[in-house]
């Protein structure tokens, strides 16, 4: 016996074989001086010392036909299978082997009876066949396939094909185990399926590979002719390109640091190959780096008469606004160079502190951006994205500099309050650096990767609330609060500027529209009731579209007048009575001034008592703050009946507090005083009077704490029609800020203590 290695044997077919080892020398010298009968038996393992167990049972009985020995003292031999055989026995393992070995009966020729055996014989030749014209190099030559045709034995059929074909060892043995011819047919034509998929498979990716390189051979082939084309004119466009971008490096007034960034960019993008996809993404980053205006800036040419007039062309009041930007322009026209204040305006929609931003860039000669960051929740909508990405991007800060061409422009970032936060970061964070006037002289972007000069720019925030601006950020901040408006102030900003810009957008004459003060006066008083202006603004549009339908309509109308009788006929009835809120004299009921992101509201506070177990029932929809604030209240008031002489068993009855307009939810410190005034006039059965109002906190000893919000809240008040104003005496510093017709129009009070407040509050 001769174990072989990586090669089976199969009957009825001549094969060259290398014998090397001791083992098989020895072997086949016993061999050749008997009967030249050796059994050829396939390894499981590539081993040289191969043992018993490392041998599959089943080989081939062959004859030895030729021995040539070579030099080494190996010998190459060709080798006849003649029948297959499996091991009974080892008889001998050394100095070889030596088997008893059975041979198995061959396949019988079966003739024309076996039609399924000869079917499946001609599908093997057949898809043999397939596979030698698949292949590049065809191992096999047409004349075997022609032979194995004219065969009739199935056995050397499937013997040769198992042969030629490129299976895997086990496979192959598998083949010789199978005994059955049609079994042996059937896996055989299995592995040659399986043979012609691979090999379609492997000729469809060579020829897509060989299409694409072939195209992209073509591309170069086709580029570098155009290159020579294009030399050969005396053009070289890509060249060129290169160069102007060279030139504007040089032209932008670029730092050293950044300079030198951009030119080792440059001098990548000119050995890049021009089919890089990397080639565009540089070509970007560089295109926004020249076109950033590193050193171009608007000329000032600062008149602080002239800036003064622009701020009062374009909006009335805003007085404390106005004198902070003269201010800023005198400091700048002074030193010349003035880093950049933070301007913070707050205050309720509409009242102008977006368009405050375009005045100030017009009295400073500046070019205006503005940037809406309300409800922006990625950190790299302000810092920008790092150029691996696809799609990448400078931040809405370097964006905003690049549209205006200039690197002080007045930028104003709209809805400061409003950004948001989530898992892509916190944007109020990112937004630290560029609006520290410390550190944003070297503003850093990602995309940019170099540090950006943001002390010259101006820039100008808005907010509708202070609360919801996170402290670090709020700290950077210069708050200016926008109040509101008074009645007057309105009725001014729509004379002046709303009705001459609704004219225009309307495409009406001045000559057609005649509105009478007394009916302007009365869509402020009884249509609107808000702290801005933009309801005013869509009332005033409102009229004028219907004058403006009923010219179009009849030309003979050349000119309508409306007066305060005729309004009504436009707007409808009038939303808001003017008339205080309350009107009568009342038992615990007392009216409080609350605060809004809106404006000032106008509130009843209601308080009953009925029979029970001395519960304290709230309803209204009222805040944590509110809720400790009638638990204060009720506190004090007891007392102070009890110190009054009211001898009650509190025990006995319960206290309900009602604020009307339940489905808005209420909160704040603003109605201590108001709840209290409500329950000791509820205890002592006094009345309390209509036209007071109140606000302010209160303590379990009865004093009078400071509040926020005044000048809202006294001009929600006035818009109400009360009269009396009972304050905080700690809050008559804030009375500076209460335009002066309101002081003339009602009386307030200062309190101290709440002893002072039910003196003026109740009868």
């Amino acid at each position: 016996m001769i174990a072989l290695k990586n090669t089976v044997l199969f009957p009825k077919i001549v094969i060259p074989l290398i014998v090397q080892r001791p083992k098989s020398v020895s072997a086949l010298e016993y061999a050749m001086s008997h009967e030249r009968l050796v059994f050829f038996v396939t390894q499981k393992s590539i081993e040289d010392d191969v043992r018993v167990d490392d041998m599959f049972k089943v080989g081939t009985i062959g004859r030895v036909v030729a021995v040539f020995k070579l030099p080494d003292g190996s010998s190459k031999i060709d080798v006849e299978g003649l029948v297959r055989a499996k091991v009974s026995r080892f008889t001998q393992q050394e100095p070889f082997f030596k088997v008893n070995a059975q041979p198995s009966a061959n396949f019988k020729v079966h003739g024309q009876e076996n039609l399924e055996e000869k079917a499946l014989t001609r599908l093997v030749i057949d898809q043999f066949r397939t596979i030698s014209e698949l292949k590049s190099f065809p191992a096999v030559s047409p004349d075997i396939i022609y032979m194995m045709s004219q065969l009739k034995d199935t056995d050397q059929v499937i013997s040769l094909v198992t042969a030629n074909l490129n299976l895997e060892l086990q496979d192959q043995q598998l083949i010789l185990e199978t005994e059955n011819p049609i079994q042996a047919l059937q896996k055989l034509n299995l592995f040659l399926t399986r043979e012609v998929e691979i090999l379609e498979a492997e000729k469809t990716v060579a020829r897509e590979t060989k299409k694409q390189i072939g195209k992209m051979q073509k591309e170069l082939f086709l580029r570098e002719q155009l290159k020579s084309i294009e030399k050969e004119l005396g053009v070289d466009d890509e060249k060129d390109e290169l160069n102007v971008i060279k030139d504007k490096i040089e032209a932008a007034g670029m730092s050293k640091e950044v300079k030198e960034k951009a030119l080792k960019e440059l001098n990548r993008l000119i050995r890049m190959p021009p089919f890089n996809p990397e080639a565009s993404y540089l070509r970007t980053y560089l295109d926004w780096l020249v076109e950033l205006p590193w050193s171009k800036k608007t000329k000032e040419k600062i008149d602080m008469k002239e800036a003064e007039k622009i701020l009062n062309q374009d909006h009335y009041g805003l007085d404390k606004v106005k004198e902070r930007i003269l201010e800023y322009l005198a400091v700048q026209k002074q030193v010349g160079k003035l880093k950049g204040p933070i301007l913070c305006l707050v205050g309720p929609p509409g009242t102008g502190k977006t368009s405050i931003g375009q005045s100030i860039a017009r009295a400073l000669g500046r070019k205006f951006i503005r940037v809406s960051l309300g409800g922006l929740r990625d950190e790299a909508e302000i810092r920008g994205h790092r150029r691996t990405y696809v799609g990448a991007l400078p931040g809405r800060i370097i964006q905003g500099i690049h549209t205006s061409g200039v690197k002080n422009p007045v930028f104003m970032l709209d809805e400061i309050d409003k950004l948001g936060m989530d898992f892509r970061g916190d944007p109020s964070s990112a937004l630290l650096e560029a609006l520290d006037p410390q550190q944003n002289n070297a503003f850093s972007d990602h995309y940019l990767e170099t540090p950006f000069d943001l002390s010259d720019v101006m820039f100008v925030t808005t907010a509708n609330v202070l609360e919801t601006i996170p402290p670090a950020l709020r700290d950077r901040l210069e708050i200016i609060p926008f109040p509101g408006y008074t009645e007057q102030e309105k009725f001014h900003i729509a004379k002046n500027f709303l009705i001459p810009k609704l004219f225009k957008d309307h495409g009406l004459k001045k000559r057609a529209l005649t509105l009478s003060d007394s009916a302007l006066m009365d869509i402020v008083q009884n249509h609107t009731r808000e702290a801005g202006v933009r309801e005013l603004e869509r009332h005033l549009a409102s009229v004028i579209r219907k004058v403006t339908r009923k010219l179009v309509e009849s030309p003979s109308h050349k000119q309508i007048t409306i007066t305060k009788e005729s309004i009504h006929k436009y707007l409808g009835p009038a939303k808001y009575s003017h008339q205080m809120a309350e009107t009568k004299d009342e038992v615990g009921v007392v009216t409080g001034l609350g605060w809004t992101p809106v404006g000032g509201e106008v509130f009843s506070i209601e308080v009953v008592k009925m029979p029970g177990r001395g519960r304290l029932n709230l309803t209204g929809q009222l805040g944590n703050v509110m809720k400790e604030s009638a638990q204060t209240a009720l506190s004090f008031a007891r007392a102070y009946a009890l110190k009054y002489g009211i001898k009650e068993d509190f025990n006995k009855d319960d206290i309900h507090v009602h604020v009307p307009s339940g489905a808005i939810r209420k909160d704040g410190p603003s109605a201590g005083i108001a709840m209290t005034t409500a329950l000791v006039s509820l205890f002592l059965k006094k009345l309390v009077k209509k036209e007071v109002c109140m606000t302010g906190e209160v303590t379990l000893r009865g004093k009078v704490l400071e509040i926020g919000g005044l000048k809202e809240k006294i001009l929600a008040a006035h818009r109400a029609g009360l009269k009396v104003a009972i304050v905080p005496a700690e809050n008559k510093k804030d009375m500076e800020d209460i335009p002066k017709e309101i002081q003339k129009d009602m009386k307030f009070f200062f309190a101290k203590t709440m002893e002072d407040v039910l003196k003026i509050a109740l009868k």
